[in-house]
């Protein structure tokens, strides 16, 4: 069994590394695919895309990639 602090680390890391891209992957899609429906950006679209590429950023410098 684990403490119950490497549990909370172990928890937040798998958010991290697992749950946050996968969620950003989705955003990003669904506002696309909103955007192609309706052959133009609206606002929820938007929404969307720039939450999803948030999330994105947010898990790629939580996982140590930093882009160059």
């Amino acid at each position: 069994m684990l403490p119950l602090l490497a549990r909370k680390y172990l928890y937040r890391y798998l958010f991290v590394a697992i749950a946050l891209p996968i969620l950003a992957r989705i955003l990003v899609l669904g506002g696309l695919a909103i955007e192609r429906r309706s052959g133009k950006p609206n606002l929820i679209s938007k929404v969307l895309t720039k939450s999803g590429r948030f999330a994105e950023r947010r898990a790629e410098k939580a996982s140590g990639k930093h882009a160059a």
